[in-house]
C-alpha cells in the first residue's frame, strides 16, 4: 500500500512557457488516500523524501524542506510537481518510500537525508531516476550511474583543508583528534589528502584526561609543522593555549558556532577553517538573495537550511540536458562543481578567528578546481 503523503508542493508553469501566465506556487495539504498505484494514477513529478518523521533527524529534514521550498519560490518555476515524502530513519522505510515514490511516477528524487538511507538506495539496483543524495556512501566506486551524491560530508572539508593547509607551505602536519566516530574520519580524510601531496604526518590523541596536553607546545614546536584541529568548539578552545606560538592551526566548520560571542572566539585565535558562504560571506550574490531578513540562531540548522537551497538549484541543473561534468554554480553553501564518481563537491570559503571575530580569508573559491576529495569514508 502507497504512504500517505502529508504535504504536497504544487508548481504549476503554463505549458505554454509563458512565466507571465504561470500561477503562483501554492502549498496545500492533500487528502490522504490509499490504494494501488496503477498506472492510471500515476503522476509525473519531483520527489523529495525527506525523514520528516524521525525523533533524530526531523529538525534537520524541517531545515532542509525549508530551505528547498524557499528556492521553489525564487529559482525559476519548474513543469513537474513536487511531492514531499515523509520517512523515518529506517533504511528499509527509506527504501520502500524510494520504490513508492517510483511506483507513483517519481520523474526525479531529491533524498535521501541520511547516510544509511543514501546506502540503502544505492545498493538496491533500482535507481531507475536521476536521484540526489544528500549524503555519500562508504564506497563511491561502485554506485548507480543515475545516483548522485551532495551534502554537507565533513570528510570532503577536512580533505579540503589538508590542501589548504599544503598550500602554507609547511610540511608536518600534526593531527590532534579524539576517539569519536566523526574525529577519526575527519582524521582519516585529512591524512589521506595530505599524504597525496607528500607531507608527513604526527598524531596526538586528545582525552578528557587534560594531564597530558602540556605535551603539545612541545610536540607543535616545529618550524615546518602545522596543525589540524579534528574537533569541535569545545575540545579546540582547551587544546588551543597548549599549541606552540606561530604555528598554523587548521580546522574544519566544526570550529565555528558564530561570530557573536567575542569573548569565547577568543579562545580560538588565529585558527584558519572553512565554512559556507551562507554563513561566512553575507555580500555573497545568492546569499543575498536568499538571507534578506532571515536571523541566523542555530549553525547547524542553519547549514541544513542552505542545503536545501543547493540542493534545488543542482536539482535544476541536472534536469537540464547538460553533461554531468559541465555542472557548476556559486552556491550559498560553496562554489559546487561535478567530480568523479558521481559526486557534486561544494568548494568553501577560508576564514580564520582575529581577536574574537571571524575575518575572510580570500573571498574567492578556497580550493582549486582540480582538487577533489580522494574518497569518502
Amino acid at each position: 500500500m502507497p504512504r500517505i503523503f502529508t504535504l504536497v508542493l504544487i508548481i504549476t508553469l503554463a505549458l505554454s512557457g509563458n512565466l507571465a501566465s504561470a500561477t503562483t506556487d501554492t502549498y496545500f495539504n492533500q487528502p490522504p488516500y490509499q490504494g494501488d498505484v496503477s498506472e492510471s494514477v500515476k503522476t509525473p513529478h519531483i520527489a523529495l523524501i525527506l525523514p520528516l518523521e524521525s525523533p533524530a533527524f526531523s529538525e534537520a529534514a524541517d531545515q532542509v524542506k525549508a530551505g528547498f521550498i524557499a528556492a521553489t519560490m525564487r529559482e525559476e518555476p519548474l513543469q513537474l510537481v513536487i511531492r514531499i515524502y515523509s520517512t523515518g530513519d529506517d533504511p528499509l522505510d527509506i527504501l520502500l518510500t524510494y520504490h513508492e515514490a517510483l511506483d507513483a511516477g517519481a520523474e526525479f528524487v531529491v533524498g535521501p537525508l541520511t547516510r544509511d538511507g543514501v546506502a540503502a538506495i544505492a545498493s538496491s539496483q533500482r535507481v531507475t531516476v536521476p536521484t540526489l543524495a544528500l549524503n555519500t556512501v562508504d564506497n563511491t566506486t561502485a554506485i548507480p550511474t543515475q545516483l548522485f551524491l551532495f551534502g554537507l560530508q565533513m570528510e570532503a572539508e577536512a580533505s579540503q583543508v589538508a590542501q589548504l593547509a599544503r598550500d602554507s607551505g609547511k610540511t608536518q602536519a600534526l593531527i590532534i583528534g579524539d576517539n569519536s566516530g566523526l574525529s577519526k574520519r575527519l582524521q582519516a580524510a585529512f591524512s589521506e589528502r595530505w599524504q597525496h601531496e607528500g607531507g608527513a604526518l604526527a598524531f596526538f590523541r586528545h582525552a578528557d584526561d587534560q594531564q597530558q596536553l602540556p605535551q603539545l607546545k612541545k610536540l607543535s614546536s616545529n618550524d615546518n609543522q602545522l596543525v589540524f584541529l579534528a574537533l569541535g568548539a569545545d575540545k579546540a578552545r582547551i587544546v588551543r593555549p597548549y599549541i606552540a606560538t606561530d604555528v598554523p592551526i587548521f580546522a574544519t566548520s566544526q570550529v565555528y558556532t558564530g561570530n557573536d560571542n567575542t569573548l569565547l572566539n577568543n579562545d580560538l585565535n588565529e585558527i584558519r577553517f572553512v565554512d559556507m558562504p551562507w554563513l561566512l560571506q553575507f555580500d555573497h550574490p545568492a546569499v543575498m538573495a536568499y538571507r534578506q531578513n532571515r536571523t541566523i540562531k542555530n549553525m547547524d540548522m542553519e547549514r541544513l537550511y542552505a542545503l536545501g537551497i543547493d540542493a534545488f538549484r543542482l536539482m535544476t541543473h541536472l534536469l537540464d540536458p547538460l553533461f554531468i561534468n559541465e555542472i557548476s554554480f556559486d552556491g550559498v553553501t560553496g562554489f559546487v562543481r561535478a567530480a568523479p564518481a558521481n559526486q557534486f563537491i561544494r568548494e568553501p570559503v577560508s576564514a580564520q578567528f582575529i581577536q574574537g571575530q571571524v575575518q575572510l580569508l580570500d573571498i574567492q573559491r578556497t580550493i582549486p578546481a582540480s582538487v577533489a576529495p580522494q574518497s569518502e569514508p
